[in-house]
C-alpha cells in the first residue's frame, strides 16, 4: 500500500482559496481518538439565547464576505431558517475540517452547514438532516497531465487527497478491490493551498473532488480537466448533535418546505449555475484574504506598469500563468523567475538578476512592451482594439515573433484577415500539421499551446480585473483608459 503524507508549507498565491475544496465530499476528518460528549442543548435552548451558531468554512458555495455582505449557498439557506425562528445567525469557522464535528459536539456551534457528504462513519457521530443536494466524485487533472477517464486508469497514478475525507474512503475502497495507485495525503494544518490549487498549479498531477466543485473550479482554473466518475451519487446535508431532536425536526421541516421553492431554486441557480458569479465571488474571496492584493509582488507590477503603460493586472495575470508567482521557478527550457524570462531575453531588456522579483517583472514588462511595439508596426492602423493587439504580443512572448509572422502569413494565403487574432490563432493550430509546417518558410509550432497561453492569461486578467481596481485606493490620479500606451523604457 503506497501512502505518504505531504507536510510542506509555503506562502502561495491565491491563499484565499485555501478551503476551496473544503466542500461536498471533501470534508477532512482528522478524527480525535474519541469525540467529546455532546452538550445538552436543543432548539428551546437556542431560542432562549436568540442565536443559532453555524459551523462552516470560507468558500463561495458555503460562506464568505463580498463587499461587506455575508453570502454563500449554505449561509443564505440557513439564514432564512434563522429569520423564521427569530434567531441571529452567528458564523463559527473552525481551523480545519477535522474540528467541525468536535466543535459541534462540544457546543461551539449548533449546526454544520458546509456542503458535508453523508457517510456511514459520520452517521455514527452526528445526526444529518434530509439531504438538499446530490454529488458524485470525479478525478481532476490538468490539460497537460490528463486525469483518468475510467476507474481502471487510476492504476499507477498518484492522487493528492485529504486524509479521512469521503474521497479517501472511496479511494481506499478501490484499492481494496485490487487497484494499485499512490495516495499522497494533504496536510491541511501545514499546507496553505488546497488540493485543487496544487493540481491547477502543476505541483501534483491528480486529485478527487465532487462534480459540482470540479465544474465550477474549471471557470477559475481553465487548465483543469474533469475525468472519470469514481463514485455513485452521494448526499449532502446539514449536521446537528445526535441529542438535538427538536432542532433536527425543525430543520427537516424547513428543508422540506424549501425543496423546489422559488427561493431554493434561485439560490441553486445563483451559486451552482452561474460561472461568472462564481469567478467574481471566488476572486472576491481571494481579495478578502489578501487584503485587496493579488500577490506580494503587486507593488512591483504596479511600478512596471507605470513605466510601460500596461495594465498591472495583465502583468500579474501573465506572471501567474508563467510561474504561479514563484520567483525561483526555472522551466525545462531554462526560463527563469516570475515572468519566465530566458537569459538572452533578460539581458536584452537590462535584467542583471533573473531571480530578483522586481528586476524580473520589469524585464518581462519591457519585453512585452517591445513586442507590442512590433505588433503596432505590423497591424493595420484601424485595428486599435487593445485586446486584439495584446493577443498577438502574448503569442509572441510565448512562441516568438517569427511564429506570429508565419501564422499571419498563412492566414493571408488562405484569404483571411491576418490582423484578426481569432483567425491567426486557428492558423497556429494548423502549423502543428506537417502539410503546413513543412512548407517553405514555415516551421512547426505547438499551436494549441500558444492559443491556450493567450486565452488563459486573458481569462485570468478578467478575473483579476473583476476583483482588484486598476488604481490603488491611495492613488489620487484616475485610472487610465484601457488602451496600452507603448513607451520606450530602454
Amino acid at each position: 500500500m503506497r501512502t505518504r503524507v505531504i507536510t510542506r508549507s509555503h506562502l502561495a498565491v491565491m491563499l484565499a482559496l485555501a478551503g476551496g475544496l473544503l466542500l461536498a465530499g471533501c470534508s477532512l476528518e482528522l478524527f480525535p481518538e474519541r469525540d467529546p460528549e455532546p452538550v445538552d442543548r436543543d432548539l428551546a435552548d437556542i431560542l432562549d439565547r436568540d442565536t443559532l451558531r453555524v459551523i462552516t468554512r470560507n468558500h463561495p458555495l458555503t460562506y464568505y464576505l463580498y463587499r461587506g455582505t455575508r453570502r454563500g449557498f449554505d449561509f443564505e439557506l440557513l439564514n432564512r431558517f434563522a429569520e423564521e425562528q427569530g434567531l441571529v445567525l452567528d458564523v463559527v469557522l473552525p481551523p480545519t475540517w477535522g474540528d467541525m464535528i468536535p466543535y459541534l459536539l462540544s457546543g461551539k456551534g449548533d449546526v454544520i452547514a458546509a456542503m458535508m457528504t453523508v457517510t456511514d462513519d459520520r452517521r455514527q457521530r452526528v445526526a444529518f438532516t434530509r439531504p438538499y443536494q446530490q454529488v458524485w466524485q470525479v478525478a481532476v487533472g490538468r490539460k497537460d497531465t490528463l486525469p483518468p477517464m475510467t476507474i481502471e486508469e487510476l492504476e499507477d497514478r498518484t492522487i493528492l487527497v485529504r486524509e479521512g475525507s469521503s474521497y479517501d474512503e472511496r479511494l481506499q475502497e478501490l484499492r481494496s478491490n485490487g487497484l494499485d495507485f499512490e495516495m499522497v495525503y494533504h496536510d491541511e494544518r501545514n499546507e496553505l493551498e488546497d488540493p485543487v490549487q496544487l493540481v491547477a498549479g502543476d505541483r501534483y498531477p491528480l486529485t478527487v473532488v465532487d462534480n459540482t466543485i470540479a465544474r465550477l473550479e474549471q471557470h477559475f482554473y481553465p487548465d483543469l480537466v474533469i475525468g472519470a466518475s469514481i463514485s455513485e451519487h452521494q448526499q449532502i446535508a446539514w449536521a446537528v448533535r445526535p441529542n438535538a431532536p427538536e432542532l433536527l425536526a425543525a430543520l427537516n421541516e424547513y428543508l422540506q418546505r424549501q425543496d423546489r421553492s422559488a427561493f431554493f431554486n434561485i439560490l441553486k441557480k445563483r451559486y451552482f449555475n452561474s460561472p461568472r458569479r462564481f469567478r467574481i465571488h471566488r476572486g472576491a474571496q481571494v481579495a478578502q484574504f489578501r487584503e485587496g492584493r493579488l500577490s506580494r509582488f503587486d507593488d512591483y507590477f504596479r511600478a512596471a506598469a507605470d513605466k510601460v503603460g500596461i495594465d498591472w493586472r495583465l502583468l500579474a495575470a501573465q506572471a501567474y500563468h508563467e510561474s504561479r508567482f514563484y520567483p525561483d521557478k526555472v522551466s525545462w527550457a531554462g526560463a527563469v523567475g516570475l515572468m519566465q524570462l530566458m537569459p538572452a531575453t533578460a539581458s536584452s531588456v537590462g535584467v542583471d538578476d533573473l531571480y530578483d522579483p522586481r528586476e524580473n517583472i520589469i524585464g518581462g514588462a519591457r519585453y512585452l512592451n517591445r513586442l507590442l511595439r512590433i505588433v503596432d508596426e505590423n497591424l493595420a492602423p484601424e485595428r486599435d482594439d487593445w485586446r486584439n493587439r495584446i493577443c498577438f504580443a502574448l503569442a509572441a512572448y510565448n512562441a516568438g515573433m517569427g511564429h506570429v509572422f508565419n501564422a499571419r502569413r498563412l492566414v493571408r494565403e488562405q484569404g483571411g484577415d491576418p490582423d484578426d487574432w481569432i483567425q491567426v490563432a486557428d492558423a497556429f493550430v494548423l502549423l502543428e500539421k506537417p502539410e503546413y509546417y513543412r512548407r517553405e518558410g514555415y516551421a512547426f509550432v505547438r499551436g494549441r499551446q500558444v492559443r491556450a497561453y493567450v486565452e488563459n492569461i486573458l481569462h485570468r486578467y478578467d478575473i483579476f480585473s473583476d476583483i482588484v481596481p486598476r488604481t490603488a485606493p491611495d492613488e489620487e490620479k484616475p485610472a487610465e483608459d484601457a488602451s496600452l500606451a507603448l513607451l520606450d523604457v530602454r
